[in-house]
């Protein structure tokens, strides 16, 4: 069962880059698998960059810089400072065809190659413009001679939107990787056949690298909530799977399918996340908002600037363990929220008393992984926000609790955890291996989950508990990768190696029992409780794998 999610990848996958040391985390690093409604965050996305026929370029776009204004690492290590885009760009791919602005028919004029957008610069975030309407044209796809049509309409300076579907008649251009390197996941087109339409594509995310991406000929490749985008410039460097709420105009009444031309920070042009424009949207294109891109929030259901189990597992050979739910009112603190229906009360109870054990469970994991930092020698700003950690999972249990009281009529909190004295892996080595399951792996899969409990939970009260909890997840799995990128640097060839096995395992192991989750029933009138269901987190891991810890994981077996 697939599950259209809320939450944006987009921030804690750039969190996650930016806490390794590996700046420029947009798009994926070469990881991503299938084409599903996980993929949110597939693709390549170079600062490098690649020109229409897949030969790399020294700008990593196609337009005169990234969609922010930000500053960014380049490859060789010098801070750039790149301005705000025009929709100026320099076609490698063909003709470009001018189109009516209001039907985006094909004009009998087609204009040819090298500038024939038209560059509007606007500078406030006012939709309406006096004037005349921008002139259109259409978005052609890359790899092809003659040009053929995308799809994709761009007027102005405006977002792109959606016309009509197109078939892609390139879905999985030529490889660009051109470093030579056996150690890399790919070095031609000929290792990418995990899935149909795979391409190895160079890619940046502070270092360079190469790695397969997963194409797509028609929507009818792509899972539900999900629209085949071809590549092209302005479109994107490949063809890949993006996720949209509409198939083109037609699905939007008077208004447009329009898309986002960046995934995030400092991330080139790329024609991702698709929904209808409105009445009420605040921008319709990148530059008002400066270091943020244009993009649809499903919190305000407008285009506007953008920008469960919870906790680590307590793991006792190598299985997750908790106390057992204790009548009991210490255990609680106080959390303001409306109401349940007397008919979900009992469920909605069952589920936070879960949850708060989960988290109870998760102050022995920190616990213990303080004495084993202090076993391995690590430096003292991992023990203090092991620390830190140890502090929030605290404050998250008896928030748990206190909900789960609520809903149930009577206090509840944890009994005695008989197993808080197992000691748990002492050697490095043991310990990466500990930590990319429980936290690398883990705890990104929480924070992505407590960041969609928190987007479904109508609640106000409830919502800010939830948002709450998944900022601190965030930071708990930052402090993951963290020190695991640390910990590589202090091991041996042979036993970083095998800590990349581990990563495979870890991810394998989540992915068979997402897929198990995908089958169980749900129960969707929890959802706005902020209770995330079988199916729902079934969606969430394996988006989280395929967009966020798979990327992240390749990233830092190049940086080690």
């Amino acid at each position: 069962m697939l599950v259209g999610l809320h939450t944006r990848i987009e921030p804690l996958r750039l969190s996650i880059f930016l806490a390794m040391g590996l700046l420029g985390a947009c798009g994926d690093s070469g990881g991503n698998t299938a084409a599903s409604d996980t993929q949110t965050s597939t693709g390549t996305t170079q600062q490098t960059g690649t020109d229409g026929t897949g030969t790399p370029t020294s700008t990593g776009d196609t337009t005169t810089g990234p969609t922010t204004g930000m500053t960014g690492t380049s490859a060789t290590g010098t801070d750039t400072t790149t301005s705000p885009p025009t929709s100026t760009s320099t076609t490698t791919t063909g003709e470009t065809t001018a189109v009516s602005a209001t039907t985006g028919d094909t004009d009998t004029g087609n204009t040819s190659t090298a500038e024939s957008t038209t560059t509007t610069t606007t500078t406030t975030g006012d939709t309406d413009t006096d004037g005349p309407d921008p002139e259109c044209t259409q978005l052609m796809q890359g790899f092809t001679d003659p040009p053929v049509p995308s799809g994709w309409v761009k007027c102005g300076d405006k977002l792109p939107h959606r016309v009509e579907a197109e078939v892609c008649l390139v879905p999985a251009p030529p490889s660009n990787c051109q470093l030579g390197d056996p150690q890399q996941p790919c070095q031609t087109n000929d290792d990418c056949t995990e899935f149909p339409f795979g391409s190895c594509q160079q890619f940046n995310v502070g270092f360079v690298g190469c790695g397969c991406n997963y194409g797509c000929e028609t929507d009818a490749d792509c899972e539900p909530g999900n629209v085949c985008r071809c590549g092209g410039d302005i479109l994107g460097p490949v063809t890949r799977c993006v996720p949209a709420t509409c198939t083109d105009d037609s699905d939007c009444g008077d208004q447009l399918c329009q898309f986002s031309q960046s995934q995030g920070y400092d991330c080139g042009p790329e024609v991702v996340n698709g929904a209808c424009t409105t009445p009420e949207d605040l921008c319709d294109t990148d530059p008002p908002c400066f270091d943020t891109p244009c993009a649809f929030s499903m919190d305000t259901n407008k285009w506007e600037c953008s920008l469960v189990a919870c906790g680590r597992p307590f793991m006792v050979d190598e299985h997750a363990v908790t106390a057992p739910p204790a009548a009991r009112d210490d255990w609680r603190t106080l959390a303001a929220v409306r109401e349940a229906p007397e008919a979900v009360r009992a469920a909605l109870a069952a589920h936070w008393t879960q949850i708060a054990l989960a988290e109870h469970a998760s102050v022995a994991s920190f616990a213990r992984h303080i004495l084993q930092l202090l076993a391995v020698g690590a430096p003292p700003e991992f023990v203090l926000d092991t620390q830190r950690a140890l502090a929030d999972e605290i404050e998250h249990a008896r928030l748990c609790f206190a909900l789960a009281s609520d809903y149930g009529g009577s206090g509840v909190g944890p009994g005695p955890l008989a197993q808080a004295h197992e000691p748990g892996a002492s050697d490095l080595e043991s310990v990466v291996a500990a930590v990319i399951r429980e936290a690398c792996v883990g705890e990104t899969l929480s924070a992505l989950e407590a960041r969609e409990a928190a987007e479904r939970a109508e609640d106000p009260g409830l919502r800010r508990v939830l948002a709450r909890i998944a900022e601190d997840e965030q930071r708990h799995a930052e402090l993951g990768w963290r020190f695991v990128r640390w910990a590589r640097q202090q091991l041996s060839a042979d036993a970083r190696a095998r800590t990349d096995a581990a990563f495979a395992a870890a991810v394998a192991d989540a992915a068979v029992a997402a897929r198990h989750m995908a089958q169980e029933p749900g129960t969707p009138e929890l959802r706005a409780h902020g209770v995330v269901d079988a199916p729902l987190r079934a969606a969430v891991w394996l988006r989280g794998l395929e967009g966020l810890v798979q990327p992240a994981a390749t990233a830092l077996r190049a940086a080690a």
